[in-house]
């Protein structure tokens, strides 16, 4: 057996004080645990109050913004009113120049025709 296996090289007598010394370690461990047991239990119950009052702030900043919102969403609607009045007044004359535009050039596509059809022989009127 080597000096290690006795306990140390003074055959175990630097064992003896190391029982006390692990004894007031765990005491303080122990002592640690609890005092951080505590805190967690006050937390938790001082937690729940301070969490309503929270929510309570919440929901009242979302009540001044929705009521803030309210009008601005009535001039939203009276301006998108406005402007597809305007889009659609506007869409109505494109429309109609275009069908003038089309009928333009259906006419002006059937004289071409006609005058295309005439033989160069015909005497002229």
């Amino acid at each position: 057996m080597g000096p290690n296996e006795q306990g140390g090289e003074n055959g175990g007598a630097g064992d003896q004080g190391s029982g006390p010394r692990r004894e007031q370690a765990r005491a303080a461990a122990e002592k640690m645990i609890s005092q951080l047991q505590v805190m967690i239990d006050q937390a938790g119950k001082t937690a729940g109050p301070v969490l309503r009052d929270v929510a309570a702030k919440a929901a009242e900043l979302a009540a001044v913004a929705a009521e803030n919102a309210g009008p601005v969403a009535h001039k939203a609607a009276s301006v998108t009113e406005h402007v597809g009045d305007r889009v659609a007044i506007r869409s109505k004359d494109l429309a109609a120049d275009l069908r003038k535009s089309a009928e333009a050039a259906r006419a002006h596509n059937a004289e071409s025709a006609a005058d295309d059809s005439k033989p160069d022989d015909a005497p002229q009127a």
